[in-house]
């Protein structure tokens, strides 16, 4: 394996950590597959590309707005719409995030049309030279605004008090809502927060490559198979998981060419469900 291939692959593997990592939390602590996970990446990349293309700002400086707009968008959903669905049947916001997946595509399409877009900065296509293995710049920034954003989801839930309102949620609702907890409440939080991150990675998807209003399905399969690769409750697992996916889709495209690029992925995710279904990071990474 060369050492292009090699630093190629864990950098675009910081990327897809961040992409599951939403799905990951909201998944641990709420029990919900999020099946509009990937149009809420695409949303963040949208939201940001109003302010790149209409107002001229570069995508790092609309980054924490578009954050900011995904979130608020998803915490009523979740506090109104899919709290009331995890009181019935198991099926039932399984249901619903797939008709909001839809509901976004119609709305992304209506609003901005079918043609593909991307965020135009700089760093977009450049690349530095470290030890004699060149770097796309946009990959790195992913991979250190990835680290960054993953140390400090878990500084929240291990070492705030809010944190600790989301472990008891997700370990005993019942006993949590007993002792004063407003567990609809943190489950919006976590909902918003994880769409918070999702939209991060919209923001520099649409920064390395183009997107459409159904890109968000390859990405949603992407985070999903980071999470099962990591298991449930470990966000070190999740960046460990993201950043083994990259190595692999990278040689396997290096070996076999970019048409086994997403095959790669979701074998990856089928084998680890049958062999693994813990995950292979659960006992690894204990953040």
């Amino acid at each position: 394996m060369s050492l292009d291939v090699l630093a190629a692959g864990i950098l675009a593997g910081g990327l897809y950590a961040l992409i599951g990592l939403g799905i990951s939390l909201v998944f641990g602590v709420l029990g919900l597959m999020n099946l509009a996970h990937g149009e809420l990446v695409i949303g963040g990349a949208y939201l940001a590309s109003l302010l790149v293309a209409g107002a001229g700002w570069d995508p790092l400086l609309a980054l924490p707005l578009a954050m900011a707009g995904v979130a608020l968008i998803a915490y009523p959903l979740q506090r109104y719409l899919l709290t009331p669905l995890l009181k019935g049947s198991n099926t039932a916001p399984l249901v619903g995030t797939f008709g909001l997946s839809l509901l976004a595509q119609a709305l992304f399409q209506g609003a901005f049309g079918t043609h593909p877009k991307s965020l135009s900065a700089p760093y977009a296509d450049s690349g530095i030279s470290i030890l004699g293995v060149r770097i796309q710049t946009i990959y790195l920034i992913a991979f250190a605004l990835t680290s960054l954003l993953c140390a400090a989801t878990h500084l929240i839930l291990t070492r705030t008090r809010a944190g600790s309102a989301v472990r008891a949620a997700s370990a005993d609702p019942a006993t949590a809502a007993v002792l004063g907890i407003n567990v609809p409440t943190v489950y919006a939080m976590t909902f918003a927060g994880a769409a918070a991150l999702a939209a991060a990675g919209g923001v520099l998807t649409g920064v390395a490559q183009s997107f459409t209003p159904t890109s968000g399905m390859p990405l949603l399969l992407t985070g999903m198979a980071v999470m099962a690769l990591a298991g449930i409750g470990s966000v070190g697992g999740v960046f460990l998981a993201g950043i083994a996916l990259g190595v692999l889709q990278s040689v396997s495209v290096g070996l076999f060419g970019g048409g086994m690029r997403d095959v790669v992925v979701y074998l990856a995710f089928f084998l680890v469900l049958a062999v693994r279904p813990q995950g292979l990071f659960r006992k690894a990474a204990t953040g």
